[in-house]
């Protein structure tokens, strides 16, 4: 006995050969943990590998069609991972986004490309109209944009320019993107939680716990809630994930190619002006 000021202490009693005094998990915790690092950097490597495969005509025409049918954020921006496109340089995306009417975001972009349309502001509460084009009064009186509004009803039956039907393409961007956003916080949770429980409830299983809890222990509720909680949060994460995809694809479907064709009527607005004579009298 150790005498702490006169007084009889007790001190910390080592830990018995052999003892497990890390953060708890077995050494397969960490084996799988790496194994799935290692498959995923492959992953990541060979998607940008195949990528570099894709010609430069291809990646541009690409690139064009996810600005002209992307929608945009809450702050406006069309994000755009570069490693999507590794045959276009920064400047080189950027007059390709000139071209169909974006401007690129040189700040705050986070190894991102952000893409915002001409004649908005980024970041503002105007971003919330996903058009980023004038009124519909000022398109209605171009030429060129009323005979592309033409050539999109005889060729998708819709009328870009009639202000019921692009509102309601709006309003659905609006709620499918909500709708999306939701189910991938929730799927992020659901996967993190059941994740984070399948790893505890095998690592008791291996070490022999989880059969004692379920026979002769007092928390087999923990356990049966622990093997609910593991199998409900993968499976509902992936559910949810699963919706949201649904939900991007219906809203490319459903409403972007009428915000698309407003847009394409706004470009040729824009073309007629640029090809206009000046008639100002000297």
């Amino acid at each position: 006995m150790v005498s702490c000021g006169g007084h009889p202490c007790r001190l910390p009693l080592a830990a018995p050969p052999g003892a497990d005094v890390g953060f708890g998990f077995p050494w397969w915790v960490w084996l799988v943990t790496g194994l799935f690092a290692v498959l995923a950097l492959y992953a990541a490597w060979d998607t940008r590998r195949q990528r570099t495969k894709v010609p430069r005509a291809e990646q541009v025409a690409e690139l064009k069609k996810e600005l002209r049918t992307g929608a945009p954020n809450a702050r406006g921006h069309v994000r755009v991972t570069p490693g999507r496109f590794p045959a276009l340089t920064t400047a080189e995306a950027e007059r390709v986004a000139n071209e169909v009417g974006f401007a690129r975001q040189t700040h705050g972009t986070k190894g991102l490309w952000l893409f915002y349309r001409e004649g908005t502001r980024p970041g503002s509460a105007e971003s919330a109209d996903v058009r980023g084009g004038p009124r519909l009064d000022e398109l209605r009186q171009s030429t060129a944009a009323r005979r592309m509004a033409e050539w999109s009803r005889a060729r998708d039956g819709f009328d870009p320019l009639d202000e019921a039907t692009l509102k309601a393409a709006e309003d659905g961007v609006h709620k499918l993107r909500a709708k999306r956003d939701r189910l991938v916080m929730g799927a992020a949770l659901a996967l993190m939680a059941g994740a984070f429980t399948m790893v505890a409830v095998g690592a008791a299983w291996l070490d022999g716990t989880l059969p004692h809890g379920f026979t002769t222990g007092s928390d087999w509720s923990a356990y049966v809630l622990g093997h609910v909680v593991a199998a409900g949060g993968l499976l509902l994460g992936g559910h949810w994930i699963r919706r949201g995809k649904q939900a991007t694809r219906e809203s490319r479907t459903r409403h972007q190619p009428v915000i698309a064709a407003y847009r394409d009527a706004v470009l040729a607005r824009e073309a007629e002006s640029d090809n206009r004579p000046d008639t100002g009298q000297g």
